[in-house]
């Protein structure tokens, strides 16, 4: 049985550009996945603080965020935050958490043990910021690798 003899030529030019394609890749994350977090952290704090309920303004001011090496931070501190974001007693609602994956245990902390009968109905406004950010950050990264990569 005789052997099958093939050859494939590759336009040096097409390998060139396939390169500077993967070479953009190659530094897309450390140049441009930086930027697009900072901005995107920014966002969500502004998103939060548009969206809270205000009676104090004490909770809006505690919207806030930091970085500490590789690490960002979005955190509201005031101590009724989960209260208000997710409700307390029956009431509680976690679906924006839910939808980025968190387990709902974790909201399930701020439910209460049944001792009192309050049933504050959630009015979320960091979850949601969060959710709605993260895939406009994931959209906008989506645009800029496709751009590249034409």
């Amino acid at each position: 049985m005789a052997g099958v003899n093939a050859s494939m030529r590759i336009n040096q030019r097409d390998l060139a550009q396939l390169n500077k394609k993967l070479a953009y890749l190659k530094g897309y994350d450390r140049k441009e996945l930086s930027k697009e977090l900072a901005f995107t952290v920014a966002h969500i704090v502004r998103t939060a603080k548009k969206s809270v309920v205000v009676d104090t303004g004490n909770l809006r001011q505690s919207i806030n965020y930091e970085a500490n090496g590789k690490t960002i931070s979005v955190y509201a501190n005031a101590k009724y935050a989960p209260y208000v974001e997710f409700g307390t007693g029956g009431l509680v609602e976690f679906t924006d958490m839910s939808e980025l994956g968190i387990p709902e245990s974790y909201a399930m902390q701020f439910k209460g043990e049944g001792k009192r009968e309050v049933n504050l109905p959630a009015r979320p406004f960091f979850f949601s910021s969060v959710r709605i950010e993260y895939k406009k950050l994931l959209e906008r990264i989506g645009k800029k690798i496709n751009r590249n990569l034409k």
